[in-house]
């Protein structure tokens, strides 16, 4: 069973590429590092590039962050982006808070996401709220973890909304493969489809 993430690697990056030919369908790839560190505290690092057109990379990013465990069900972090678009340069800052409930198999957690925005090229900042539940079930003798969510990002008022089905898989005591499709409403613009996929190393 170990083998069938191969299969399924191959089949969501393809998948991405070829939706990707249209512009209402994305792709997106990312690989994630996690370290947790002495008395609660742990860090990320987290890579991105997101493409709608077969021949061309629409934008990529890193992410740094630095958290703390507050206790067993609830953390906080803070998080630098480095972002890049085909006409600009982005820095973007965000403070997090997330509780997390679990019974058995089930996984239940809420992320509140505050996010500052700045724009290199125009110099201007943007705020949003990012609002997200996600709920997971570890399939019991299983290496597949399903997992749907649903992400609101709003501030004034209501500006688009990420749908996701998906689920890890695990590969190895230290890495999860992550696969998902997305289903993203903008408010005055066509939705999108997004493929993702990914892996994330545990260290």
């Amino acid at each position: 069973m170990k083998y069938r993430f191969l299969f399924l690697l191959i089949f969501f990056i393809e998948s991405s590429h070829i939706l990707a030919s249209d512009n209402t369908f994305g792709g997106w790839e990312f690989v994630e590092v996690n370290h947790d560190f002495r008395n609660r505290f742990f860090g990320t690092f987290y890579f991105e590039f997101d493409n709608y057109d077969f021949n061309r990379m629409e934008c990529w990013y890193s992410r740094f962050t630095g958290g703390y465990k507050i206790n067993s069900w609830l953390k906080t972090d803070v998080a630098f982006d480095i972002m890049k678009e085909p006409s600009t340069y982005f820095h973007r800052y965000m403070f997090d808070l997330t509780g997390t409930l679990k019974q058995g198999n089930l996984k239940v957690a809420i992320r509140e996401r505050i996010q500052q925005t700045y724009t290199v090229e125009s110099k201007s900042r943007k705020h949003i709220l990012r609002s997200r539940l996600k709920v997971q079930y570890a399939i019991p003798k299983s290496e597949f973890t399903p997992y749907i969510a649903i992400e609101l990002f709003t501030w004034e008022k209501w500006n688009k909304t990420r749908h996701y089905v998906g689920s890890t898989f695990k590969l190895s005591k230290i890495a999860d493969l992550d696969f998902y499709y997305m289903y993203y409403t903008f408010d005055g613009k066509p939705a999108q489809h997004v493929i993702g996929t990914g892996v994330n190393f545990d260290l």
